[in-house]
């Protein structure tokens, strides 16, 4: 993005529409996104799909209850709850896997895991696909993914998948969420030890990012954009345009 050069320890100050409006990402480029319940992390990432028209999109739905699915059902998304044995005709371009999850059984459980983990593996192989887990933490930890989902970062640039990931805690996912991402949202945090981990990411002007994640004005919706690749930083203001 030209508005958003490399300049250390600078961060700019730009406004939703005009970063919406320079923002571009290739397919194969992940996109991670760290931040607290509620603020509008599917909000954004719905927006960036959007915004180059992705033709392959796998939205990953992990709750009993999301509120997010009927917005995803008005913008054309089929609603799934198996996965098939192979990607063929029967399946759409865009598509919300929601595994039947009414509680926490064992059995439910281990249901919600094979079916997502059927998902990944046959996009991956197919190529081509964006992943949105929306909870990367859950995938991790509970469902016991990692490798499956460490696969999809690590190797997933060579199939031209991208992964958009978003979770509440940094401390509680791995690593390759920050440093095998191209593009990083944050938004605001004072909790020690995830500031901590957000200063962990690799980046030479790591003090920069901490103390602007933790500057962040959550009541104008300020969320900072760090483009790994370049160094380039901005707080953008989404005060007003719905991203909540």
């Amino acid at each position: 993005m030209p508005f958003i050069e490399e300049r250390a320890g600078e961060v700019r100050h730009v406004q939703g529409d005009d970063f919406l409006e320079h923002f571009r990402w290739q397919q194969g480029e992940h996109v991670s996104m760290i931040g607290p319940t509620g603020l509008g992390k599917t909000t954004l990432a719905v927006r960036l799909i959007d915004l180059d028209k992705r033709k392959h999109v796998l939205f990953v739905a992990t709750k009993p209850r999301d509120s997010v699915i009927p917005t995803l059902k008005k913008r054309g998304f089929a609603i799934v709850r198996s996965w098939p044995e192979h990607i063929d005709a029967e399946i759409a371009n865009k598509i919300v896997l929601w595994p039947k999850f009414r509680k926490p059984t064992k059995a439910e459980t281990k249901h919600q895991q094979q079916t997502i983990y059927r998902a990944m593996s046959s996009t991956f192989a197919a190529g081509g696909w964006t992943i949105v887990l929306d909870e990367v933490s859950y995938i991790v930890n509970q469902l016991r993914l990692r490798t499956a989902v460490e696969l999809l970062w690590q190797q997933g640039r060579s199939q031209g998948v991208t992964v958009v990931a978003g979770t509440q805690r940094p401390a509680n996912v791995p690593l390759f969420m920050y440093d095998q991402a191209t593009h990083l949202f944050f938004w605001r945090e004072n909790d020690r030890t995830n500031l901590d981990r957000i200063a962990g990411i690799g980046s030479a002007d790591s003090l920069t990012v901490k103390t602007a994640v933790r500057e962040l004005d959550a009541k104008q919706r300020e969320i900072l954009y760090v483009n790994t690749r370049t160094g380039g930083k901005a707080i953008v203001k989404f005060s007003g345009m719905g991203v909540d």
